[in-house]
């Protein structure tokens, strides 16, 4: 896939059939897109939790979608696999997050340990792909929820913590520096992503919004104490105050 500023080319192999080109491209398309409407575009999963967006971020591999999978898997709401666009918001309303595209793309183990499912009938993302789309139409939010905390994933040395899942707060230039690190048009529009607007939108989420770090076992056992984990933080973190900014 090629991408400019006014055109997006794509180049599918052979046997793709264009409904596994819209599902895997259109996050691509669409992150753009937005990126051009004055949209943070992050690379990440969302869902719902008591009303709000919980964020699970990091690189490709990281887990974000198993991650969220674990969460839909236990009753809540799918808000956006692989991709989170913050709509343009003021100095006094919350940040917020709106729906994506209502599926999943997991692995055959994130599916047959946390879905349950074999993968039979689930369409894969393109011909030699070993996900399947998991689609997730009627567990999605139909409008914009305020995000209320995001969380970093990252692995640790099972030799050393254990099977513990440990959540670490994070500084605000820590968080800017992740977002920018993780906002999704740097993989397609290199240095035209880092303008000072995209700069100021990741230093504004990271001054209104908690981040954590979300240090795991890559054992997929622990998935429970992952999400006991990340409810016990939800439940104990540091309120907002009325302009949606974080507490200092």
């Amino acid at each position: 896939m090629d991408v400019e500023r006014d055109e997006v080319r794509l180049f599918p192999i052979q046997g793709t059939t264009h409904r596994a080109l819209f599902e895997y491209y259109a996050v691509y398309v669409l992150a753009v897109l937005l990126h051009q409407r004055n949209y943070l575009t992050l690379h990440a999963s969302a869902v719902e939790v008591d009303g709000q967006g919980v964020a699970f971020i990091g690189p490709r591999g990281a887990g974000k979608s198993t991650t969220a999978s674990l969460f839909y898997e236990q009753g809540h709401n799918l808000l956006s696999d692989d991709l989170i666009a913050c709509p343009p918001s003021s100095a006094d309303g919350p940040p917020h997050v709106d729906p994506g595209f209502p599926w999943m793309k997991l692995g055959e183990k994130s599916l047959g340990e946390v879905l349950k499912h074999d993968g039979d009938g689930l369409e894969r993302p393109t011909p030699m792909s070993s996900k399947r789309m998991v689609p997730a139409h009627e567990r999605q939010p139909d409008a914009s929820l305020p995000l209320q905390h995001i969380y970093v994933l990252g692995y640790h040395d099972d030799s050393h913590d254990g099977q513990e899942v440990k959540v670490k707060r994070v500084g605000t230039k820590e968080a800017c520096l992740v977002l920018l690190s993780n906002a999704f048009v740097q993989m397609f529009l290199d240095g035209t992503g880092a303008d000072p607007k995209h700069l100021d939108r990741c230093a504004a989420l990271a001054r209104r919004i908690p981040m954590s770090v979300l240090g795991r076992p890559q054992s997929i056992d622990a998935l429970p104490s992952i999400y006991d984990a990340v409810l016990d933080d939800l439940n104990t973190a540091r309120p907002s105050d009325s302009s949606g900014r974080r507490s200092q």
